[in-house]
């Protein structure tokens, strides 16, 4: 998601724990995700969110359009119908939507920046190796997002409740 928008999802923690590199924005469990597995096993693209609160009010969508060619050319396959020749319109209100400079989630300018992150996972992926060291950091810090310390964790900070052992379990 757009940085600012994500309280903290957990699904992306779940691929994490299953050894997913994760490739996503500078906002909610990613950052925490990041922080874990140190930034050279993340793929990170996207504006962050203090650079998406100056941007509010003086986003214009078709600036990236015009600046990038590889974005020009995906608006006018959409708009041309080309990937949905026998449902015509069908991308319609996608491309209304991102083209509305009072799109909240600033689609477009991240655009280039997801691409170039793409283009990262490429190369990591050819090299078999390094991609195998990045699966297996992540499964390995996954540990940290386990509930049983994030219950110990809300244990600790808000309920204060005596512990049990397992054998009163």
């Amino acid at each position: 998601s757009t940085a600012g928008k994500e309280a903290s999802g957990t699904g992306n923690m779940k691929f994490m724990m299953n050894g997913s590199i994760t490739i996503g924005t500078y906002d909610g469990a990613n950052i925490e995700i990041m922080e874990a597995v140190g930034a050279d096993n993340f793929f990170l693209f996207g504006l962050k969110a203090d650079e998406v609160k100056a941007m509010r009010g003086n986003y214009q969508p078709q600036n990236y359009i015009d600046a990038d060619p590889d974005l020009a050319q995906v608006i006018s396959l959409l708009e041309s119908d080309h990937f949905s020749g026998i449902e015509p319109g069908l991308f319609r209100g996608i491309l209304d939507s991102i083209r509305d400079p009072h799109d909240p989630w600033m689609t477009l300018a991240d655009f280039r920046s997801y691409i170039d992150a793409q283009q990262r996972v490429e190369q990591a992926w050819k090299d078999q190796e390094r991609w195998t060291r990045m699966s297996v950091r992540n499964c390995a810090a996954s540990g940290g997002f386990s509930t049983d310390r994030t219950i110990g964790e809300y244990n600790d900070d808000i309920w204060h409740l005596r512990r049990l052992g397992t054998s009163q379990a």
